[in-house]
C-alpha cells in the first residue's frame, strides 16, 4: 500500500507563505513527490511540480535538498492536502487560479483524505485577503492583482502589503556577507563568486540544497567554526540571501516580467567612479561562480549544458568567466555589439527562462 508523509517549512504562518512537500512511498521502493508553494493569505498555490518514480533509496537526500531539515517541520499528509486545497478554493472566491502544473502534482495527493485532518486552518490575515508584494514584483503584476482584489473585495475589503522596501535589509546581508568572506583565507571564494553559485543553483533543473554550498565555499574539510552559534549566524545570512535571489530569479518567469529586470546580483551603483575596472572584475568573479556550479553539480543539470539551443548562452557567460589572458574581452564587446547583442545578462535570462521550471530548494 501507498505510505505517505508531509514537510512544511518552518515559520509559515508568521509570512503568509508555505513551502509544502508531500512524498507518496509505493510498495515497489518508488516514490512520487509534490512540491507546492502556498500563499494562505491571498493566491493560493503560487507555484507547483511533482517528481514521479524517484528510488526510494535516494529519497532522503531528494527531500533535503528541497526542504533541508534545519528549515522544515513535519505536518500530517491530511493536513498538508487540507491547507493546499484550503488555500486553492480562497483564492478562486477572488479570481486566482492556481500554478499551471498544480493539476499535475495534485496527483500526489489522490490518496490521501484530507476530511481526516483535525486542524482548521484559516486563510486571508486576520479574516481579510492580503497581497505581500515581495522585493522584485513588478508594478504591473501589483496593478493586476490590486485590481483584482478591488473588483472582488471592494476598495476597503482587501489588506495590501509593500515588502519592496526590503531593499535595505538585503543589503546589509550583502555587505555582512562580503565582510565575513573577505575575512576569511585567500583560497576561499568571496561575495561575487557565491553569488553566481546561487544564482546558477536558483536555475539548474533539478534542485541542489543550498547548504551544499559551505562545502563550495571552504572544501570538504570544511570552516573552522568557534561556535555552533557562528555557524547559525551564517547560515542565516546564506539562506536570506538565497531568498533574495529566489526572488531576482523568480521576476524572470512571472507572466508580467520586464525586461528590464536583472537577475545578476552586480550593479554600476556598488561601484562609484569611472573606472569600469572593479565592475568589471566582479562580473568575472560572479561569471566564474556560475560556472564553477556546473562542474560542481552536473548531475542537476541534465542536458542543459548541451543543448544546441543554449549554446550561445553558455558562450557568452563562460567568456566572462575566462576573462583574463584569454582574448575573450573582444569577444564580449562584439557580441554585445551585434544584432541582436549579446550580453550576459541577456544570457542568463534566457537560460533562466528555458530551464526554470520548479522552485528551488530552501525557504523564502
Amino acid at each position: 500500500m501507498d505510505r505517505y508523509e508531509a514537510y512544511i517549512g518552518k515559520s509559515w504562518q508568521e509570512h503568509g507563505l508555505a513551502q509544502v512537500l508531500v512524498v507518496r512511498r509505493r510498495g515497489n521502493s518508488s516514490a512520487d513527490a509534490g512540491f507546492f508553494l502556498v500563499d494562505v493569505w491571498c493566491l493560493g498555490v503560487k507555484d507547483a511540480f511533482a517528481d514521479t518514480d524517484l528510488l526510494e533509496s535516494e529519497l532522503e537526500d531528494y527531500i533535503a535538498e528541497r526542504l533541508p531539515e534545519a528549515t522544515r517541520e513535519p505536518i500530517h499528509p491530511t493536513c498538508a492536502k487540507k491547507l493546499i486545497e484550503g488555500a486553492v478554493a480562497y483564492a478562486e472566491r477572488f479570481g486566482f487560479a492556481p500554478h499551471r502544473d498544480f493539476r499535475k502534482a495534485r496527483r500526489v495527493l489522490s490518496g490521501i483524505d484530507a476530511a481526516l485532518c483535525p486542524t482548521d486552518f484559516t486563510f486571508g490575515r486576520d479574516g481579510r485577503p492580503c497581497f505581500v508584494r515581495g522585493p522584485h514584483d513588478s508594478e504591473e503584476r501589483l496593478e493586476r492583482v490590486l485590481a483584482i482584489l478591488e473588483a472582488r473585495c471592494g476598495e476597503d475589503g482587501y489588506d495590501f502589503v509593500d515588502d519592496s522596501e526590503e531593499d535595505d535589509d538585503i543589503l546589509a546581508v550583502r555587505q555582512d556577507l562580503i565582510a565575513w568572506l573577505d575575512d576569511e583565507a585567500d583560497e576561499v571564494p568571496k561575495f561575487y563568486h557565491l553569488s553566481g553559485l546561487v544564482t546558477a543553483l536558483q536555475i539548474c533543473p533539478h534542485p541542489v540544497s543550498p547548504t551544499k554550498l559551505i562545502d563550495a565555499l571552504w572544501g570538504k574539510d570544511g570552516a573552522t567554526w568557534s561556535s555552533d552559534a557562528e555557524l547559525q549566524d551564517f547560515l542565516s545570512l546564506l539562506m536570506t540571501y538565497w531568498n533574495y535571489v529566489c526572488e531576482l530569479v523568480q521576476a524572470h518567469v512571472e507572466p508580467d516580467a520586464s525586461p528590464h529586470d536583472q537577475a545578476i546580483d552586480v550593479w554600476q551603483e556598488d561601484f562609484p567612479g569611472e573606472s569600469v575596472v572593479p565592475f568589471a572584475a566582479a562580473m568575472v568573479e560572479w561569471a566564474g561562480g556560475f560556472m564553477r556550479a556546473t562542474e560542481l553539480w552536473p548531475e542537476a543539470w541534465g542536458d542543459a549544458l548541451r543543448r544546441p539551443d543554449l549554446a550561445e548562452h553558455w558562450e557568452v557567460i563562460r567568456w566572462w568567466a575566462e576573462f583574463v589572458g584569454t582574448g575573450n574581452k573582444d569577444r564580449i564587446a562584439d557580441a554585445a555589439e551585434g544584432n541582436p547583442p549579446r550580453t550576459i545578462g541577456a544570457s542568463v535570462a534566457a537560460l533562466i527562462r528555458a530551464l526554470r521550471t520548479q522552485p528551488p530548494a530552501g525557504p523564502r
